[in-house]
């Protein structure tokens, strides 16, 4: 009888893109949106993070869009890191609102009930790819994405019934802020446990 297969724990940390410069207030989705001021300050405060953590050499993906390789780019400077784009962190696409303005009440039931916005289930199935690919991989890594993408791998990994309106109010304590870390420790390929870290 062969001997179990046993494998090394290891981490992913999803991380949440920084604050960006958007005075208009419009829905960003898919635009190349600079990092602000506090955006590139809190950058560096997560590179600083990992790198007091000692966790460094690993490798960083990213989202291709703006400020999500703009947030990469300050992390590695901390964590000498290797950064490749892998378009299934990308942000969720919604063609009829990007660039409008935001309306100053309710502006998550105009974004989540439109037409053009690209559904949950497939954000979901893309990032669950990448996550299955990277437990599978073996190695500690880094993910830099956005706020749909990693809140809605969080709700499954939880096993978190998802709400009708992801954004609402009433779900603020399960929405992966800006800048927020989620770890999430796999062994044996099954996840171990998951933790969010604000710096």
């Amino acid at each position: 009888m062969s001997a179990c297969r046993k494998t090394v724990p290891m981490n992913i940390y999803f991380v949440r893109h920084t604050n960006y410069i958007n005075p208009e207030n419009i829905y960003a989705f898919h635009l190349p949106m600079e990092l602000s001021v506090e955006g590139i300050a809190h950058a560096n405060r997560i590179g600083n993070w990992f790198s007091e953590n000692k966790i460094i050499n690993i490798p960083l993906y990213t989202s291709p869009i703006k400020r999500c390789i703009q947030s990469s780019e300050i992390i590695v400077q901390h964590t000498q890191s290797s950064i490749s784009i892998d378009e299934r962190l990308i942000e969720t696409s919604c063609a009829e609102l990007q660039g409008t303005i935001q309306p100053q009440e309710n502006a998550w039931i105009l974004e989540e009930d439109n037409p053009s916005r690209e559904t949950r289930e497939h954000v979901l199935e893309r990032v669950l790819d990448f996550y299955s690919e990277k437990v599978k991989e073996n190695k500690d890594c880094i993910a830099v994405s956005h706020g749909d993408a990693i809140t809605l791998l969080y709700y499954y990994l939880n096993n978190i019934k998802l709400p009708k309106y992801l954004w609402g109010p009433d779900n603020i304590e399960n929405i992966i802020n800006r800048g927020e870390i989620v770890k999430i420790e796999v062994n044996n390929e099954k996840l171990h446990s998951i933790s969010r870290i604000k710096v």
